[in-house]
């Protein structure tokens, strides 16, 4: 039977910390949920699950190919309804798993995408909840309100959808492709709509900052002698200016194409977004990565700029632009400009909401 949902857990190096996640999901004593595991490389302590039962599949690469080829071979197999990415730091809650299953059973065909609450397990508070406010989402309040967690782990996606897009592509290894799921989730809201689980499934563990290949890790310690503590030092491939400016550049560039599925205004606050979020991460990098010394923001951000042109991933738009020019100028003349243009952009952004919730109650009534 195919099951109905799928948890999919891309790993590397941490075979403890994958260990557990698979068993958060064989916890929940459940044929519908299932859960599928993926290493980058041999992972001894793992082994033991490649023909451990009917719910759990697991297999490896010989070598490290990196996160998306990891992802891509666990989106291409699964042949569950749905599934869900999940982090190897991360578990399942074994207590409501059947209201998560129940929802999905119940869910109407035209719901692409589930986004689930993260709780927290190191606060015992939640890391991100779905505002009450919004019952349900399309492509244009999704653009328009930004309304999901950057976290990958949490989404769940309809699987006969999730195979009729260019998957490869959205998750390609280019240094400028840190969100591959916002953008998978972009693309399946095309033909329908994104919805909110807002009970207590997806646990997040600790943040794990070593070994494996994802977004904050690095592959050895770094040194905390000559660190400030102040300082995250994550990984600079993903958090540093220039990875953030070529993260710019490229997400801009993806919702350039889909200019004429979007509503203007939708697609007006979804640029203003894009700029008030990257040049804010750009701004404060130093507090988030270990810059050299002799760091210059402004040779960073416009190597950026030109290996996103050399490698086709800048729409050469006036938004794209004008954010170069933003990122070239001195501080004391874009900072005043920058903190303008955002606050015009939470105006448009709290019409934009205040109209929404007006309609919702409307249609609800």
């Amino acid at each position: 039977m195919k099951p109905l949902l799928e948890i999919l857990i891309p790993t590397f190096n941490r075979n403890e910390s994958a260990k557990a996640a698979i068993e958060s999901v064989l916890d929940c004593n459940d044929q519908r949920l299932t859960v599928r595991c993926n290493s980058n490389g041999y992972e001894p302590n793992l082994e033991k699950f490649r023909n451990f039962n009917s719910r759990v599949n697991y297999d490896c690469f010989e070598s490290n190919r990196g996160p998306q080829a990891n992802s891509i071979k666990l989106f291409n197999e699964t042949n569950a309804k749905f599934c869900m990415l999940l982090s190897d730091e991360d578990r399942v809650n074994n207590m409501n798993y059947k209201n998560i299953l129940n929802f999905l059973e119940n869910i109407d065909k035209n719901t692409q995408v589930i986004a689930c609450s993260i709780f927290d397990q190191s606060t015992n508070d939640y890391y991100w909840k779905p505002s009450l406010k919004i019952m349900e989402s399309n492509i244009h309040n999704y653009v328009a309100l930004s309304p999901l967690s950057t976290y990958m782990t949490g989404l769940i996606y309809r699987v006969e959808s999730l195979k009729a897009i260019d998957i490869d592509t959205l998750t390609n290894p280019s240094e400028a492709n840190a969100y591959g799921h916002l953008d998978i989730t972009l693309h399946m809201l095309r033909n329908g709509k994104l919805r909110f689980f807002h009970e207590r499934f997806v646990e997040k563990g600790a943040d794990i900052k070593f070994g494996g290949d994802g977004h904050s890790h690095k592959l050895k310690n770094h040194s905390k002698n000559s660190i400030d503590d102040k300082n995250m030092d994550l990984n600079p491939s993903v958090y540093g200016p220039k990875a953030r400016a070529r993260q710019f550049y490229y997400r801009e560039s993806l919702l350039n194409k889909l200019k004429s599925e979007i509503s203007s205004v939708s697609f007006l606050i979804g640029k203003l977004n894009y700029i008030d979020f990257f040049y804010r991460s750009i701004m404060r990098s130093n507090q988030l990565v270990i810059l050299p010394k002799k760091i210059v923001l402004k040779n960073e951000t416009m190597a950026a700029y030109l290996d996103s042109r050399n490698k086709n991933e800048n729409s050469g738009s006036k938004t794209s632009s004008f954010f170069k020019l933003l990122l070239g100028l001195p501080g004391y003349i874009a900072n005043p400009i920058f903190f303008t243009v955002s606050n015009i952009n939470k105006l448009i952004r709290m019409v934009y909401m205040m109209k929404l919730i007006l309609v919702q109650k409307i249609y609800k009534d």
